[in-house]
């Protein structure tokens, strides 16, 4: 499981056999059911060790909103303006979670570590804005735009989650689904 992590990590660079040491003993691991839900905390930092999740944004809206799904091996980071965003899990998960501080004592030991955080919240990012390209797309090109980037994780998911994902009905995605 956090070997997952140690090569995540990797890829953006060295890592130190005390830098991951450390990054061991500060992570909590949280365990959640299918259909639970992700407490946030603002700064902190969570890689999904197993599982699947979607975020929601209530924000406004008489009805969530599902703007992101992350499967194992993403990393997500609970910020000031999107801890209202609540994740759920869509099949049994693993989060690998470090708080503000633990965040901040690796950065000092091991500056390092900051470009590979900021790398880890730039994917997270540009998952979220993903959501927004799809929503400019016409209705009929969605799905198969959403398809190519998720096909690992399609078959576990709703399609009224799809449907919410990708502002389409429920009705017409069912109607397109065979033909994308």
């Amino acid at each position: 499981m956090n070997h997952n992590l140690k090569t995540t990590l990797q890829t953006h660079g060295a890592l130190r056999p005390e830098a991951w040491q450390d990054i061991q003993q500060n992570m909590q691991t949280i365990s959640l059911g299918a259909g639970d839900s992700l407490p946030r905390t603002e700064g902190s930092f969570s890689f999904l060790a197993q599982g699947i999740l979607k975020e929601y944004d209530p924000e406004q809206r008489s009805r969530p909103a599902i703007i992101n799904f992350l499967s194992t091996g993403q990393c997500f980071t609970t910020r000031r303006h999107n801890q209202r965003h609540y994740l759920k899990a869509i099949q049994p998960s693993t989060i690998n979670q470090w708080n503000r501080d633990a965040l901040h004592q690796l950065h000092q030991s091991y500056p390092e570590l900051k470009n590979s955080y900021d790398a880890l919240c730039a994917g997270y990012d540009l998952a979220i804005a993903r959501r927004a390209i799809f929503l400019e797309l016409p209705p009929r090109q969605r799905l198969p735009a959403f398809r190519e980037p998720h096909r690992h994780i399609i078959a576990y998911l709703k399609k009224k989650d799809i449907a919410n994902y990708l502002n389409l009905s429920y009705s017409y995605l069912l109607h397109i689904w065979n033909d994308s």
